[in-house]
C-alpha cells in the first residue's frame, strides 16, 4: 500500500513539473526574475515545512559542503536561466527534449572527471541522443531561424549545466537531499538578486496578476511543496522505478505544447522525442540486482 502511494506522489510531481514550460508562457518577465522567484518562493515553502515537522537543516552538513554548494548553485543559477530562455525562443517541446540531452553531458562529464567507464552501450546512447537532438532542431528539415536557433542552444546549455549540478552533487558528502535543496536554492536567490538588479530585469519585468499567480504557483507548488513530495517518495522507491517515472516530464510536456498551447509538432519531432528520452531511459538503467536498491543520488535530479 505504501509503495502505490509513493508511485502516486512521485507521478504527481513528475505531472508537476511537466507542466513548469507551459506555466512560463504567462509569465512576462525576464528568465533571471523567474529563476528568482522560484527559488526565493521554493526555499520559503521548505523551510516553513520543515518547521511544521520541528525539523531542522543540519547546518554543519551544509558548512562542510559550502564550496561545493557555492560552485553547484551557480551552475544552478545559469541551467534555469538557459531552461527558461528557450522557452522563450523556441517551443516546449522542442526546449524541453534539448533540455533532456542532460544524461548525454553527464554520462561524457562522468567519464571523463570522475573516470566512469564509459561503455559501448552508454556509448550508443550517445549517438542515438544527438541524432534525435538534431531532429527534434529541425535544421535537417526547413533549417533553423535565429530565434529557433536560440532556443535549441539554449535548451541544450540548460541541459549541460543541469548535468554539472548533478555532477557536482555528488562530491557532496553526509548530507541529505532536501538539505542540498534548501541551500541550493538559498544561494540562487542570493546570486539572482544582485543579477536580476544589475541586468535591468526588474525594469523590464512586464507584471501583471496572472504572471504573479503562475511565478507564486512555480515557486510554492512546483519547486517547494514539489520537492518535498519528490524527495519523500524517492527515498522509498528503487531507482528503477524513480528513472521510468521521471520521463512522466518531458513527454507531458511535448503533449502539452502540442494540444493546449497549439504549437507546432511534426513526426520528425515525435521521431527524436522517442530518440532522446529511449537513449537517456537506456542509459539509466540498471541490472536486476540494483534496482531494488533505493538511493538519495537519485533525488539530485530534481532540479528542474
Amino acid at each position: 500500500m505504501n509503495k502505490s502511494r509513493d508511485r502516486l506522489q512521485l507521478i504527481f510531481t513528475m505531472m508537476l513539473f511537466g507542466t513548469i514550460g507551459t506555466l512560463s508562457r504567462f509569465i512576462n518577465m525576464p528568465s533571471s526574475l523567474i529563476c528568482l522567484g522560484r527559488a526565493f518562493f521554493g526555499v520559503i515553502i521548505i523551510l516553513a515545512v520543515l518547521a511544521l515537522r520541528k525539523e531542522r537543516p543540519d547546518a554543519e552538513a551544509i558548512k562542510r559542503n559550502l564550496g561545493w554548494f557555492i560552485l553547484s548553485s551557480i551552475f544552478m543559477c545559469v541551467n534555469w536561466i538557459c531552461q527558461f530562455e528557450a522557452f522563450k525562443y523556441t517551443t516546449i517541446a522542442v526546449s524541453t527534449l534539448c533540455y533532456y540531452m542532460q544524461p548525454v553531458f553527464y554520462i561524457l562529464a562522468a567519464a571523463i572527471v570522475l573516470k566512469e567507464k564509459l561503455s559501448a552501450k552508454k556509448l550508443v546512447c550517445v549517438i542515438v541522443a544527438f541524432c534525435g537532438m538534431i531532429l527534434v532542431s529541425g535544421v535537417l528539415q526547413t533549417g533553423l531561424h535565429l530565434s529557433e536557433l536560440k532556443g535549441v542552444l539554449f535548451g541544450v546549455a540548460g541541459g549541460f549545466f543541469y548535468a554539472m549540478v548533478v555532477l557536482i552533487n555528488k562530491y557532496m558528502k553526509d548530507i541529505s537531499p532536501v538539505n542540498t535543496t534548501i541551500m541550493q536554492l538559498a544561494l540562487v536567490s542570493v546570486i539572482m538578486l544582485p543579477y536580476s538588479a544589475a541586468t535591468g530585469a526588474f525594469a523590464e519585468a512586464r507584471v501583471t496578476t496572472t504572471g504573479i499567480i503562475c511565478l507564486l504557483v512555480l515557486g510554492f507548488l512546483h519547486t517547494g511543496i514539489g520537492y518535498i513530495i519528490y524527495f519523500d517518495a524517492v527515498n522509498k522507491l528503487p531507482a528503477q522505478t524513480v528513472g521510468i517515472l521521471s520521463y512522466i516530464d518531458p513527454v507531458e510536456a511535448v503533449l502539452l505544447s502540442a494540444f493546449f498551447l497549439k504549437e507546432p509538432i511534426n513526426i520528425y519531432t515525435v521521431i527524436g522525442a522517442v530518440m532522446i528520452l529511449g537513449a537517456a531511459a537506456v542509459s539509466e538503467s540498471q541490472p536486476a540486482k540494483m534496482r531494488a536498491e533505493k538511493t538519495p543520488e537519485a533525488a539530485e535530479r530534481s532540479a528542474k
